[in-house]
């Protein structure tokens, strides 16, 4: 996953290093990362995962770091996994 993240931000951004040589915990945002790349990025990252993220998720946290990146993808991916909640019923 994280290559393809890597791949996702060098195809989406302009930051000043190649992705290959940031640290997962690297902050992107420091590295140059601007707000409209960050919406590239996240679209790339949609289609790419085949997820969505939901409005509460488009945040600049989840899109600080490449770990911060998986981490949400997999989160999402959990999300959809998960089977419907039954409601109880009182006795």
């Amino acid at each position: 996953m994280f290559a393809t993240i890597q791949r996702l931000i060098d195809q989406e951004t302009r930051l000043a290093v190649p992705a290959t040589q940031i640290t997962p915990y690297a902050n992107l945002y420091e590295l140059g990362l601007t707000s409209f790349e960050a919406v590239r990025l996240l679209v790339a990252i949609e289609r790419e995962f085949k997820v969505e993220f939901p409005s509460d998720a488009l945040n600049r946290q989840s899109m600080t770091s490449i770990e911060a990146i998986a981490l949400s993808v997999l989160s999402l991916w959990q999300l959809e996994v998960q089977p419907p909640r039954k409601a109880r019923h009182a006795a």
